[in-house]
C-alpha cells in the first residue's frame, strides 16, 4: 500500500517529464539509448539498485528537461600525445559553471600541464575550457528543476566512445554524475579500465534543501550510491564528507580525503582597495563579505536574519554579497533598507580586490563539501565564520583563522561576527594567521593528493602492460 501511495505521488513529475520528451528527435532517443544500454549490467558495490531502478527513481522524483540543439560544426579536438607516465582521463560535466568545483579542476589541469602528468580532461560544452583536453559538441542540454542555473551538456555518445578508443587511458576519473560522468563510466567498463572519482558536490543535501522534500534527498542518495559505488576509490574533499559517505555504506578503505588549494599569488591582502571600500559606502567602518552562489542551499536566510540583528546593534557594519543565483531577488527584498552591496559576479583581480577590501568573511552554508571561497578569503587576510555542518570547517583552523558557529543560527552568527569586529587587534591577528595557513594550502599540494589517488590503480595496469610487452617492471 505504501509503495502504491508513493508511486501515485510521483505520477505528476513523471507525466511532466513524459510531456517534455515530445520535443525529442529520433536521433536523441537513439543517443540516450546508447548511453544507458552499456550501464544496464553494471552492479554497484554500495547499492542493490540497477540502472533501471535509478532511471525510474530520478525520472519520477525530479523535473528533468532535455532540450535538443543543432550540433555546431567545428574541427575535431586535438588528441593528447601519448605520454610515458600513466594517463588519467577525467570526465566532467558543466566545466563552465561558476563554482569551487570548476576552480579546482582548472587548478588540477594547470598543475598537470606543468608537471606533464598525463591528465586529459574530457568535457562537453560550447567553448574550450581546458587546452589540450577533449571537448565534445553538445547535441542537447539537460536542466534539473531542483537546481536552477545548472545546465548539463549532452554529447554524441558514439563520438565519445570513438575518441576514447583512440587514446584509452590507464585510469578513468569521474568528477561529476552527469552525462559525461556516465559516459566515462560506460567507456571504462567496456575496456576494463579502473575507475576512481571525486564526490565534489553534496547533491542529496542540495535536492532536499531546494525542494523542501526529504524524499528527494533520499532518491538522490540512491543514485549517488549507485554511481560512486561503481568506483575502486572515491575522493572526498573533507572529513565531514568522508564520514557521510561511510555512513551511506561506503567502505572506509575506499574513501580518501583529497583537499583543495588556493593561488595565494592571486588572492592576497595586497589587493585591499580603500577606493572600493569608499564606493561600497563612506559611513561604514567594517564590511562583512559573502562570496558564492546566491541560492537557498547556501543557508542564506540565516545570513539575512543574522545581519538584521547585527545591523540593529552596529549601524557601522555593512554586507557585500558577491555572486549570482535564483535567490537573489528574494535576498535583495529581505535586506532592503540595510547597508548591503550586491556586487554581482566577480572574477580575477576584481574578485581578489573584493575579498581583500572586506574585514570578515561569513559562510553560513551547511551543505558545502568544502568551500574553496574560504581558502580565497583567508589567503586575502580575512578571518572566516563557518557552520559546524558540512565540509567548510575543514577549510580553516578553529579559533586561529576563524570560528565555527555551533549550531549555525542567526543569533550565534550575529553574536560571533560582532565579537570579532569589536576586537580589532584580534581580528587583524586572525587575518594574518589565515593568510599564513592559506599559503600552505597550495594547488600543487592538492593536485599531488589527487594524483596519488590513482597510483594503486595505475601501477598494476602499467605493470601488466609492460609484462605483456616483455619489458621488466
Amino acid at each position: 500500500m505504501i509503495r502504491m501511495l508513493n508511486d501515485r505521488a510521483r505520477l505528476p513529475t513523471a507525466l511532466r517529464n513524459i510531456s517534455s520528451a515530445r520535443s525529442w528527435r529520433p536521433v536523441d532517443m537513439v543517443n540516450w539509448h546508447r548511453l544507458v544500454a552499456p550501464l544496464r549490467s553494471l552492479a554497484s558495490q554500495e547499492s542493490a539498485f540497477t540502472v533501471h531502478h535509478v532511471l525510474y527513481d530520478m525520472c519520477t522524483s525530479f523535473d528533468i528537461l532535455y532540450q535538443p540543439i543543432a550540433t555546431p560544426t567545428r574541427p575535431h579536438p586535438r588528441m593528447p600525445a601519448p605520454c610515458e607516465r600513466p594517463r588519467v582521463a577525467l570526465f566532467v560535466d558543466a566545466p563552465d559553471h561558476t563554482s569551487g568545483v570548476a576552480t579546482t579542476l582548472r587548478q588540477w589541469h594547470a598543475a598537470a600541464e606543468r608537471e606533464q602528468a598525463g591528465l586529459c580532461i574530457h568535457y562537453c560544452g560550447f567553448e574550450d575550457q581546458f587546452p589540450g583536453g577533449v571537448r565534445f559538441a553538445p547535441v542537447g542540454t539537460v536542466t534539473l528543476g531542483a537546481y536552477a542555473g545548472l545546465k548539463l551538456c549532452m554529447p554524441q555518445v558514439q563520438e565519445v566512445f570513438r575518441r576514447f578508443e583512440q587514446a584509452p587511458p590507464h585510469v578513468v576519473h569521474l568528477s561529476t554524475p552527469g552525462p559525461m560522468g556516465l559516459l566515462g563510466l560506460a567507456a571504462a567498463r567496456r575496456h576494463g579500465i579502473p575507475v576512481v572519482g571525486t564526490f565534489h558536490t553534496d547533491f542529496p543535501s542540495y535536492a532536499e534543501h531546494l525542494s523542501g522534500d526529504p524524499q528527494l534527498g533520499v532518491a538522490t542518495w540512491r543514485f549517488m550510491r549507485w554511481f560512486y559505488g561503481q568506483m575502486e576509490r572515491v575522493a572526498a574533499p573533507s572529513s565531514d564528507i568522508r564520514n557521510k559517505l561511510i555512513h551511506q555504506g561506503f567502505s572506509p578503505s575506499r574513501v580518501q580525503i583529497v583537499g583543495r588549494g588556493v593561488r595565494t599569488d592571486a588572492f592576497s591582502p595586497e589587493h585591499r582597495d580603500p577606493a572600493l571600500r569608499a564606493e561600497w559606502g563612506p559611513n561604514i567602518r567594517h564590511w562583512l563579505l559573502y562570496v558564492g552562489r546566491i541560492s537557498r542551499e547556501k543557508n542564506l536566510p540565516c545570513l539575512v536574519e543574522a545581519f538584521r540583528l547585527l545591523a540593529a546593534r552596529r549601524p557601522d557594519v555593512g554586507l557585500v554579497v558577491v555572486g549570482k543565483g535564483p535567490y537573489e531577488a528574494e535576498l535583495r527584498e529581505a535586506l532592503a533598507g540595510l547597508p548591503v552591496v550586491f556586487a554581482g559576479l566577480r572574477r580575477g583581480e576584481d574578485l581578489a580586490r573584493h575579498y581583500a577590501s572586506a574585514d570578515l568573511f561569513v559562510f553560513p552554508s551547511r551543505t558545502d563539501t568544502f568551500g574553496v571561497v574560504l581558502l580565497e578569503a583567508q589567503a586575502s587576510g580575512l578571518p572566516v565564520l563557518v557552520s559546524n555542518d558540512g565540509g567548510p570547517k575543514d577549510a580553516m583552523l578553529p579559533r586561529r583563522t576563524g570560528f565555527i558557529i555551533e549550531p549555525m543560527n542567526p543569533t550565534l552568527l550575529a553574536r560571533q561576527a560582532e565579537a570579532v569586529l569589536a576586537d580589532e587587534e584580534a581580528r587583524q591577528f586572525m587575518g594574518a594567521e589565515a593568510r599564513r595557513w592559506a599559503v600552505r594550502q597550495t594547488p600543487e599540494k592538492s593536485f599531488q593528493a589527487f594524483w596519488n589517488l590513482h597510483r594503486s590503480a595505475v601501477v598494476p595496469s602499467t605493470a601488466a602492460e609492460r609484462m605483456q610487452e616483455g619489458v621488466p617492471t
